[in-house]
């Protein structure tokens, strides 16, 4: 046997037909990193001789076998930690999508196999492990961290469900649900404590210090500084003081600001440009925990030099357009595609 060298774009060629990857660059790497976490939690978990119970596997064994077969492809992978492009950031969003399942003490497990429909007849594959433990008959394209299938290729193997049944947001929508947790909020308003440091109140689509407010009055979504951390609640204001307040979660915060945008006619705005096969998004704000992992069906990338720091921009195959829309209609969300 002859051994002959390759250089990096010739392994990256490689890799990227192995895996049914049709794209390059960011989008590959994580799709690389992907696979590989998918292999060795199914490797690490499957019982052995092919029966027994499933063990779950570690965080750090499965983070150090792919930082060991692919940190000489990616030497930024050696890093240990949750670094913003490192294994364990990607081996978490697999966890946010559905792809692995978490359970105690920082161990996973291989989620089972479902579908979420995509656009043009297409479904994305969550879970079920590997792509080589699919039937033969499922022809795949690799993408980022997720893996598309002809929906057809489905029947008699996975279920495929909408995209909102995926989300996972609250089912009664976003007013009634708004409407529940400020009447239960009310509810529990109590008398604020003298001192709370640099208090700012959501209104008209922002966040505004409440020394800018002097006349505030009435009933806001409200947030204080408690160190590095922000802490949210609902407040009873008069005359631009702090007379009661209810606690609330940042979660519940968060997907509250997106009705208080509706009734102040200033609903939150995002633009898709879509070119050869890709949408790109670009947002403002974060989106609710249920909704954001929708931007996971793509990849982030930077933002234009100069923008916001809370701007962020986001590339994802066109057929997962529909299931972000999805997320974002919910939302209120007005969507511009061009």
């Amino acid at each position: 046997m002859k051994w002959q060298a390759m250089s990096r774009d010739e392994v990256l060629k490689v890799l990227a037909v192995n895996i049914g990857c049709k794209v390059s660059g960011e989008g590959l790497r994580i799709a690389v990193i992907s696979e590989c976490l998918r292999a060795a939690s199914y490797l690490c978990s499957a019982p052995v001789e092919g029966y027994g119970a499933w063990q779950a596997a570690a965080s750090l064994s499965l983070t150090s076998m792919v930082r060991r077969r692919l940190s000489s492809i990616w030497p930024e992978l050696a890093e240990e930690g949750d670094t913003p492009h490192g294994v364990m950031t990607v081996l978490n969003s697999l966890g946010n999508v559905g792809d692995l399942t978490k359970v105690e003490g920082s161990r996973w497990l291989t989620s089972p196999a479902r579908g979420v429909r995509a656009a043009d007849n297409t479904a994305v594959v969550i879970g079920g492990g590997p792509s080589q433990t699919f039937p033969r008959s499922v022809q795949l394209i690799s993408s980022g961290r997720v893996r598309l299938v002809d929906a057809r290729s489905c029947e008699g193997w996975i279920d495929i469900c909408d995209a909102h049944e995926w989300i996972g947001a609250p089912m009664e929508g976003l007013e009634a649900w708004s409407d529940r947790v400020l009447a239960a909020a009310r509810g529990r308003l109590a008398d604020a404590p003298g001192e709370l440091n640099e208090i700012s109140i959501y209104s008209t689509g922002r966040w505004a210090q409440l020394v800018t407010m002097p006349s505030a009055e009435g009933i806001f979504l409200s947030k204080c500084q408690t160190g590095p951390m922000h802490a949210y609640f609902i407040g009873s204001f008069f005359r631009g003081r702090l007379r009661k307040m209810a606690s609330l979660d940042s979660q519940e915060a968060r997907r509250l600001s997106f009705q208080l945008d509706i009734q102040a006619g200033c609903p939150m705005e995002v633009e898709a440009r879509t070119s050869h096969g890709f949408t790109k998004l670009q947002l403002w704000r974060r989106l609710p925990r249920e909704e954001e992992k929708t931007l996971l069906l793509g990849w982030q990338i930077p933002s234009p030099e100069g923008a916001h720091p809370s701007v962020t921009s986001h590339v994802l195959p066109t057929e997962m357009l529909p299931i972000v829309r999805s997320a974002l209609d919910g939302l209120g969300v007005v969507l511009h595609q061009r």
